[in-house]
């Protein structure tokens, strides 16, 4: 497989073309907009077209016609992958990837119905207050402006995010605690990514950022907006329809994550299911462990969840302890004299 330079990205661009309809990312990155890696089976036609973008990996191209090449992308895509590949993909996954154990995730994407108009906007409660996310928002520094500049890493530029990144945020008591942004533009097409912090959720917060932000997307020509989430996200779909996107198809992903964003996305016994997938495949892919560690929690199991999260840092994980504190999937065990303990090991560990 070669490693692409941008200015030979227009090589791969036709075997990735139906991906890139779905995905504004990989489109984004063939423009050079956000951060990438594209890798060909051959410089010139070449029948396998991979992309790269953080964690996300998108496969596309002739099996059947680059069987020479299955064994170099194996060494390509790192069992951690997020990955996306075309349907003819599917029966090859063990050919062509190290980590026989991810699973299919279902995921929707909508998107905005056309109108010519944004939808209505709708009032924060008292005390809060909607700002843009621009230079003004960053010479502010306000709390939590890791909210913001997480976001910028992904790009090939704070310039270029400036410039291309329409966004909004919720500003409270001198703190971001809700923001909706494009995580990346091509032409008229953008892609949405939402969140809010802890304590602050179910206030209607983000439906008003993501209102601003669907608003001034259509303003500033870039009307073609899209929402990808899990299937099994209730809520980033309530929000999305309440702001006027429409279900546009469904399609899968493979990961060894959870499929899933937020507690009570899944019921406790599919993360019972997947506590004791995640368990077996621990025994090949050690960080499997951690993983493991959220299904339980879900699954109401604590003394499981301990054990996989104690195997996990015995096992020399290299992991940071705040990714464990931060674990969306087990803060019901944050205060937890036990889970400190463990969480308390590994920073140790780390330090040393």
């Amino acid at each position: 497989m070669f490693l692409l330079e941008q200015a030979a990205y227009p090589a791969a661009q036709r075997r990735l073309k139906d991906l890139s309809s779905i995905h504004v990312a990989i489109a984004a990155v063939l423009d050079g907009t956000i951060d990438g890696e594209v890798w060909v089976d051959r410089p010139v036609e070449p029948r396998i077209a991979l992309l790269a973008n953080g964690d996300a990996y998108y496969l596309a191209g002739l099996p059947d016609e680059a069987s020479d090449s299955l064994a170099d992308l194996k060494e390509l895509i790192p069992a951690w992958a997020y990955f996306f590949v075309e349907d003819h993909w599917s029966d090859r996954l063990g050919a062509i990837w190290s980590n026989t154990f991810a699973l299919p995730h279902p995921r929707v994407r909508l998107g905005f119905s056309g109108a010519s108009h944004g939808p209505a906007a709708t009032a924060l409660p008292e005390g809060f207050r909607l700002v843009p996310i621009d230079q003004r928002l960053l010479d502010l520094e306000p709390g939590n402006i890791d909210t913001v500049t997480d976001l910028m890493e992904g790009w090939a530029s704070a310039e270029l995010f400036l410039e291309n990144a329409i966004g909004f945020c919720v500003l409270y008591d001198g703190c971001i605690v809700s923001h909706c942004a494009t995580d990346s533009v091509s032409g008229s097409r953008c892609e949405l990514g939402v969140g809010t912090e802890r304590g602050y959720r179910r206030l209607g917060l983000a439906k008003v950022a993501a209102t601003a932000t669907i608003a001034e997307c259509v303003r500033r020509g870039r009307p073609d907006i899209e929402w990808h989430t899990h299937a099994s996200n209730k809520g980033s779909i309530a929000i999305a329809k309440g702001c006027g996107l429409i279900e546009r198809d469904r399609h899968i992903a493979y990961s060894g994550n959870l499929p899933a964003e937020n507690v009570g996305d899944l019921h406790p016994a599919t993360c019972r299911d997947w506590g004791l997938h995640l368990e077996r495949a621990s025994h090949h892919i050690s960080w499997y462990r951690f993983h493991a560690t959220g299904a339980w929690t879900l699954a109401g199991d604590r003394p499981r969840a301990l054990a996989n999260l104690r195997q996990l840092v015995d096992g020399g994980w290299e992991g940071e302890a705040e990714w464990l504190e931060g674990y969306w999937a087990v803060q019901t065990l944050v205060d937890d004299p036990e889970f400190k303990a463990i969480v308390a090991k590994q920073r140790a560990l780390k330090e040393a």
